[in-house]
Parts: C-alpha cells; structure tokens; sequence
C-alpha cells in the first residue's frame, strides 16, 4: 500500500461530482471507523444537488458498509477502471464483518484531503463526501453526502467521460459478473424555434434509422468481400472486420445540445 497520490491526477470543482456520475459507472464506496477501512461496490448512485453539491448512495440495510458510514459520517466514492474489473466483483460478495476486504485484496490506497475514508489507486475519479442524512427507502437506505473534495485523472475525464475503451476508463454493470465500457459520443439535435417539433423530430428518427440501415449494409458487403477471399483460398485481414463510423450528421439542420442536466455488485 502506498500514501502518495497518483501522477495525473488533477483537482477538480464540487460541481464535477454531478458530472462525473451522470452516466453511471460502477462506484468503490470506502469507509473508515475506529481505524478499520471497509470497501463496498455499488451501481445505485446519483448527484442529488449542485448547490450544495450533494450525491446520494443507496446502500442495502444489511450491509456492513452503511453501519460504518452512519457512525463516521463520511464516506468516499471511487470510479474503478478496467484493472480492478474483477476486485468489483469479488468485493461485492463479501462483507467487512468477516474479512479485511483491504487485507485479501491488497487494494492500494493513497490519502484523502478531507475524509478519513481511504481513495483507491487504478481508479478514474474519486469523490469524498461528509454524510448529511439518510433516508430509508424499502430494502435499502439512501445516503446523502456533501461533496467536500473532487479528482479527476486527466487521461480519463475532462468535463465529460473520455471514449477510451482502455485500462483507464470506467466500468459499467450490465449484471451478473458483466461489465461494460463507453463506446461512442452520440450528438443529440432539437428543432429551432420557427421549425415545427413532431416534423423535426420525425425526420431525426427515419436519419437515424437510415443512418443504421446504411451501416449495417456497409457490413454486410464486407462479410460478403470476406467470403469471397476466403472461398477463392486468400488470406484475409480479420482487421477489417472492425465496424466503421457512422457518417458524420449534418448539425446545420439543428442545434447540438451543450451541457446536459443534471443482479449488481451491490445496489
């Protein structure tokens, strides 16, 4: 384990929490009482309030983590890349009330600023928080924290999830022991304030679905060129078979919008 904080990472405002959360990554919550650290995975999470900047988690009620987040009243959510992919699914079938979670996963750690909480190394951002209230909500309980501290790692968040698909980017929960990452940007257009919206819209809707007819035909004649080569007894370059970029859109038509609005390993 060690102390220092990692190359590249860079501190960012209280209002990055909303944003860094925004599209759902899977979150290491740590905590830390009476000297004893504790990890949890969660895929239930969310920015409640940009002034004050405040996220919620939802935690189980039988969870060892939620005992530990109430006395120390702080708690510090980590984004875990793509190098601790199977840490996130070994934490979450595990409680703090049997083993060090710290201890047989020799997790490495470097110092909070503002929490006793521990920040996990090979992660894309961390956000530490004093707890405000909890709300029980059925089988689980919503902690609400005030953002007191953001990082970011530059290589993989800058004002918005970077589309790196590597080591360095986050992971998403699809269930089970599934695991996504992000993908592709896509740009979103409204109609202006003289075109007519169920026009507008209707016609975005049939580009889109030319736009994917297009490219699912593009693909098709390459499996087919494939085949031929293959069938004439040429060797083939399996690279090719990398899908291609859908077309650019033509934003003129539109506005792009800016800054939007605000089973797992453990809900």
């Amino acid at each position: 384990m060690i102390e220092q904080q990692p190359d590249g990472v860079e501190r960012r405002p209280l209002t990055s929490a909303a944003r860094i959360l925004m599209s759902g990554p899977v979150a290491l919550v740590t905590t830390r009482d009476k000297g004893e650290n504790n990890v949890l995975p969660i895929a239930w999470h969310m920015p409640l309030s940009l002034d004050p900047c405040l996220v919620g988690i939802a935690v189980e009620q039988s969870r060892y983590s939620l005992d530990m987040i109430r006395a120390s009243e702080q708690f510090a959510i980590n984004i875990p890349t793509r190098t601790l992919l199977h840490h996130v699914q070994y934490l979450g079938g595990y409680t703090g009330e049997d083993i060090d979670k710290f201890e047989a996963t020799q997790l490495e750690v470097f110092t909070p600023t503002h929490v006793d909480a521990p920040l996990l190394q090979h992660c894309a951002a961390w956000i530490e928080c004093e707890l405000q209230d909890t709300v029980v909500l059925g089988d689980h309980e919503l902690c609400i924290g005030l953002v007191v501290a953001v990082y970011v790692d530059v290589e993989a968040f800058d004002e918005r999830w970077l589309l790196r698909a590597d080591e360095r980017s986050p992971l998403h929960y699809l269930g089970g022991n599934e695991y996504a990452q992000l993908g592709q940007a896509l740009e979103a257009r409204v109609p202006r304030s003289f075109e007519a919206p169920e026009q507008i819209l209707a016609e975005r809707i049939a580009e889109e679905l030319e736009l994917t007819e297009e490219a699912r035909e593009r693909r098709a004649e390459q499996l087919d060129e494939i085949q031929r080569e293959v069938d004439a007894g040429n060797v083939v370059d399996l690279a090719s078979l990398a899908e291609d970029d859908l077309p650019d859109l033509d934003l003129s038509a539109g506005i792009v919008i800016g800054e939007p609005t605000p089973d797992s390993p453990e809900q």
